[in-house]
Protein backbone atom coordinates (compact mmCIF):
# COMPACT_ATOMS: atom_id res chain seq x y z
CA UNK A 1 0.00 0.00 0.00
CA UNK A 2 1.21 3.56 -0.98
CA UNK A 3 2.21 6.07 1.54
CA UNK A 4 -0.15 9.25 0.91
CA UNK A 5 1.12 12.35 1.07
CA UNK A 6 -0.34 13.52 4.19
CA UNK A 7 0.48 10.44 6.12
CA UNK A 8 4.52 11.32 4.73
CA UNK A 9 3.55 14.69 6.05
CA UNK A 10 1.98 13.70 9.53
CA UNK A 11 4.85 11.26 9.96
CA UNK A 12 7.72 14.87 9.62
CA UNK A 13 5.30 16.60 11.63
CA UNK A 14 5.31 13.92 14.74
CA UNK A 15 8.83 13.66 14.64
CA UNK A 16 9.61 17.30 14.94
CA UNK A 17 7.78 20.57 14.69
CA UNK A 18 8.40 22.23 11.34
CA UNK A 19 7.26 26.25 9.82
CA UNK A 20 5.26 26.58 7.24
CA UNK A 21 8.28 27.28 5.05
CA UNK A 22 10.08 23.92 6.32
CA UNK A 23 6.61 21.76 4.98
CA UNK A 24 6.76 23.81 1.35
CA UNK A 25 10.18 22.58 1.42
CA UNK A 26 9.86 19.19 1.41
CA UNK A 27 8.33 19.10 -1.54
CA UNK A 28 5.56 16.53 -0.35
CA UNK A 29 2.51 18.59 -1.08
CA UNK A 30 2.09 22.27 -2.28
CA UNK A 31 -1.14 22.53 -0.81
CA UNK A 32 0.03 20.61 2.62
CA UNK A 33 -2.72 21.82 5.17
CA UNK A 34 -5.39 20.12 2.82
CA UNK A 35 -3.27 16.51 2.66
CA UNK A 36 -2.51 16.76 6.26
CA UNK A 37 -6.73 17.58 7.24
CA UNK A 38 -7.53 15.13 5.01
CA UNK A 39 -5.60 12.20 6.59
CA UNK A 40 -5.62 13.01 10.15
CA UNK A 41 -6.84 10.17 12.38
CA UNK A 42 -9.74 10.55 15.48
CA UNK A 43 -6.80 10.40 17.62
CA UNK A 44 -4.14 12.82 16.07
CA UNK A 45 -4.33 16.71 16.34
CA UNK A 46 -2.45 19.38 14.75
CA UNK A 47 -1.43 21.48 16.90
CA UNK A 48 0.63 25.58 16.43
CA UNK A 49 2.33 27.38 18.56
CA UNK A 50 4.99 30.02 18.47
CA UNK A 51 8.55 30.06 18.18
CA UNK A 52 10.92 33.36 19.27
CA UNK A 53 14.57 32.76 17.55
CA UNK A 54 17.11 35.16 18.88
CA UNK A 55 16.38 38.24 16.31
CA UNK A 56 12.59 39.06 18.50
CA UNK A 57 10.74 37.57 15.16
CA UNK A 58 8.57 35.07 15.68
CA UNK A 59 7.02 32.23 13.20
CA UNK A 60 4.45 29.17 13.71
CA UNK A 61 5.30 26.17 14.27
CA UNK A 62 3.16 23.22 13.37
CA UNK A 63 3.07 19.25 15.16
CA UNK A 64 1.23 16.39 15.02
CA UNK A 65 0.60 15.03 18.70
CA UNK A 66 -1.56 11.99 19.56
CA UNK A 67 -4.55 13.15 22.00
CA UNK A 68 -5.07 12.87 25.38
CA UNK A 69 -7.87 10.46 26.38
Amino acid sequence: MKTTQGRKLIALLKKRGMSTLELQMTGISVCSWRRIGEQLRPNEELTKTKRYPDNGRWFYVYRVVTKKA
